[in-house]
């Protein structure tokens, strides 16, 4: 091989070297965001779940201190059913957001484990003809 061509092969690598690093950057930046996201979402449901069992236990409480009336007792369980089934709706959407996003992060990872071993085998094979 003439320097030229050594200077060819070396310009390609370094080319192929930088392609994989910016991909490998990029695939790291998006499964840092996407596990930041759901990690957010979760501590928002659980903000949520947190809320309407303080809003229920507060009505309980209201109901066992004062003599309640049964058309007072039954607006507590209207209440009461709205908000857990508010509470079914919210979570069920948060869960499904939170599962599509959880659902992309095996692939990702699979995806930066194939460009490392890309990587790495296109150095050994470049050490060992060096």
């Amino acid at each position: 091989m003439t320097t030229n061509d050594w200077i060819g092969v070396a310009t390609v690598t370094l080319t192929l070297f930088a392609l994989y690093s910016s991909g490998l950057a990029w695939l790291v930046g998006q499964n840092s965001r996407l596990r930041a996201e759901t990690r957010r979402e979760l501590e928002s449901l659980e903000a949520l779940m947190e809320r309407g069992l303080d809003k229920t236990q507060t009505q309980v409480n209201q109901l066992r201190d004062g003599s309640a009336t049964k058309p007072e007792l039954a607006a507590v369980e209207q209440r009461l059913a709205a908000t857990l089934n508010e509470f079914k709706a919210e979570a069920r959407s948060d869960f499904a957001k939170i599962s599509q996003k959880v659902d992309r992060l095996p692939a990702i990872e699979a995806h930066l484990a194939s460009v490392s071993s890309m990587i790495e085998k296109i150095g050994v094979s470049l050490s060992v003809r060096g």
